[in-house]
């Protein structure tokens, strides 16, 4: 690198010959000024109004190589590239020669014929009379800047094309759950959703599973299942994955601050695992068909029982009115009757003792959108053959409730096919069967319509009753759903109702507390 060797006597001569320089601030001597530009930093230099260079310091001639005496009475082009645009030159002089200061970056070269990057101010020096007299020029090298600048944008270009395209979604949020970026598999994700934003969907189904989430600090996560109902009403999964990421904090007030508070970023990697999933499911509704078709059986041989010993207890009681009456002229039956009633009461007993126990399911968490889409899977061809069109609205993010899922499963079966049987029973052309789940602060309420003959309004609560059947074409039923429904619902601390005001058949409403206070047992 080039060292100056002029004297400061002649540097103070080659200022002070400057137009504008003779007189300065009083105070301020001109020799302070020397040694201030002297000792600057940054390349500078003043030239004429024809850009003949008359001064340069120290650090210019460190930056270019060129000497005072080598570069004094050259004009300031000996530095230009021809790599500059020659329009960027042009205006750079309208703007100096207007009496404006001109700032920009330029295509160096150096004594040496190296090229530099060169970050550059102009601004014009004017006396009195706001006449242009001279240039002051000011540079520095900003190549290892732009270098640096550069390896940066290609590695964020680099990031961003393998960010997008990454097969599974990858969002990143800030501490407010705000989306900072996304790539183009979530873009995809989102048109498919239209108004819902999918990673509310994800956030939501995370809360059950990692309660620490909503907290500013949270641990990063794997490959956490989760599952919901898409806008269109099919049902999702995918494995979530988190990155705990902290915020860079790039207020002034906290520079010189010894923790981070500019809070954290969340990212979020999404694996849409729904086919490999609905593989699985299948194999697993299957599995639950022949389940409900054991616990089907068993049902019906506990209800056919019950029937017929309830049949047998009506006309018994009547015996046994008649045994306790006082003797009359059928005194010589009574031994007869007695016997009858004997021999009734041991079979009524063998066919308590024949009945099937209920099985009484384990207290766990039950997804009530899993297991009505379960139903409807299992009831597919039945409601096929018969024309009936579903309408399946779920709310898109249920949280699990407390209870027995056997029994939940067995309780909205039977209101499924007691909505079916008011379809048959109509012979409407249209049948339609409406199923939707609302989540509630602290219960979930499910409303099950339809369209057939609807309950009137003095068989509400008999309905529920045991052994009621008002079907015409029942096909055997004992008249047990309602009963067993309303049941299992009471076990559960929750509630069951027919709305009154619904005019066009029927609608169930059933209420389920996200705890119940006995566990859900039966």
């Amino acid at each position: 690198m080039h060292k100056p060797s002029t004297s400061f006597a002649e540097h103070y001569a080659d200022l002070s010959r400057i137009a504008g320089f003779e007189h300065v601030t009083p105070g301020l001597s001109l020799q302070a000024i020397l040694e201030t530009v002297e000792q600057a930093p940054v390349a500078i230099s003043i030239t004429d109004t024809r850009a003949n260079i008359l001064y340069v310091n120290s650090a210019f001639e460190e930056l270019t190589g060129y000497s005072r005496d080598e570069i004094c009475g050259q004009n300031e082009s000996v530095l230009s590239c021809k790599t500059t645009p020659l329009e960027l030159y042009r205006t750079l002089w309208r703007t100096i020669q207007s009496g404006k200061e001109w700032r920009g970056t330029l295509i160096n070269r150096n004594k040496a014929g190296e090229r530099y990057l060169a970050e550059v101010t102009i601004a014009p020096v004017l006396d009195a009379q706001r006449n242009i007299t001279n240039f002051l020029g000011m540079h520095r090298d900003i190549s290892v800047i732009h270098n640096l600048e550069q390896q940066l944008k290609h590695q964020k270009i680099l990031s961003d094309t393998i960010f997008d395209l990454a097969p599974a979604i990858v969002v990143l949020l800030d501490s407010n759950r705000n989306i900072l970026m996304d790539n183009k598999a979530y873009k995809r994700l989102k048109v498919e959703f239209g108004a819902i934003e999918p990673i509310h969907l994800f956030l939501d189904a995370l809360k059950d599973r990692l309660p620490s989430l909503d907290g500013e600090t949270f641990d990063n996560f794997h490959d956490v299942q989760v599952r919901f109902d898409a806008p269109n009403g099919n049902e999702c999964w995918f494995t979530l994955s988190g990155i705990h990421v902290e915020e860079l904090d790039d207020a002034a007030k906290n520079y010189f601050a010894l923790t981070n508070s500019g809070g954290h970023y969340l990212l979020l990697v999404a694996t849409d695992i729904t086919t490999r999933k609905a593989e699985l499911e299948r194999a697993r509704i299957q599995h639950l068909k022949v389940q409900m078709a054991e616990q089907e059986l068993t049902s019906s041989i506990r209800e056919t029982l019950a029937g017929a010993i309830f049949q047998l207890e009506t006309p018994l009681n009547v015996i046994q009115a008649a045994l306790v009456m006082p003797p009359s002229s059928t005194e010589a039956l009574y031994p007869v009757l007695q016997q009858v009633l004997e021999s009734s009461y041991r079979a009524i007993n063998a066919m308590r003792m024949a009945i099937p126990r209920a099985e009484h399911g384990t207290y766990s968490l039950v997804n009530i959108n899993q297991v009505l889409k379960d139903l409807l899977i299992i009831a597919t061809d039945r409601m096929l053959s018969e024309g009936v069109v579903v309408d399946w609205r779920p709310e898109p993010v249920l949280p699990a409730l407390m209870g027995n899922e056997a029994s939940v499963r067995r309780m909205f079966n039977y209101l499924l096919d007691n909505a079916l049987l008011a379809l048959h029973e109509a012979g409407r052309v249209h049948r339609e069967l409406r199923i939707h789940t609302r989540l509630h602060d602290d219960s979930i309420s499910v409303e099950i319509t339809d369209n057939g003959i609807g309950i009137p309004p003095a068989l509400r609560l008999k309905v529920f009753e045991p052994f009621h059947s008002g079907w015409k074409r029942g096909n055997g039923n004992v008249g047990m759903g309602l009963c067993m429904a309303q049941e299992i619902v009471n076990n559960h601390d929750g509630s069951i109702s027919i709305d009154p005001d619904y005019p066009n058949g029927c609608r169930i409403r059933v209420n389920l507390p996200l705890k119940a206070s006995n566990g859900g047992m039966e």
